[in-house]
C-alpha cells in the first residue's frame, strides 16, 4: 500500500527550501582525514602543540555558568575546556565525514 499522496511531494518541496538552521542537512564529507590521530590519542600525549580558536556563544545557553557550575559540584580545580571543545568539535565533523 502506498503511504504517499498527491500532498507529500509538496511536503518535500517545503522541507527543501528551509534555511539550514532550520533543519536541511549539512554536506556529507568523504570522511575523516587519514592523517588527523583520534581525539583521546592526541589529548593523552604529554605535550600538545595547541592552536587558538576563538568563537563566541549564544549568552542564552548561560554556558560560562554551567561549566563553572559543573567544575564546582565535582570539586574540579581545573576544567580543560580547550579539552571539551577539541573532542566536541571531533565528534561533530567526524560524524559528518570531515
Amino acid at each position: 500500500m502506498r503511504t504517499d499522496g498527491p500532498g507529500a511531494h509538496q511536503e518535500q518541496d517545503t522541507r527543501s527550501q528551509e534555511a539550514p538552521s532550520e533543519g536541511t542537512p549539512y554536506a556529507h564529507g568523504p570522511g575523516r582525514p587519514k592523517d588527523v590521530p583520534e581525539v583521546s590519542v592526541v589529548l593523552n600525549q604529554r605535550i600538545i602543540a595547541r592552536e587558538s580558536l576563538d568563537s563566541s556563544v549564544p549568552a542564552a545557553l548561560k554556558l560560562k555558568k554551567r561549566i563553572k557550575r559543573f567544575a564546582l559540584d565535582n570539586e574540579l580545580d581545573h576544567l580543560p575546556i580547550g579539552d571539551i571543545v577539541s573532542v566536541a568539535l571531533d565528534e561533530w565533523l567526524s560524524a559528518r565525514g570531515f
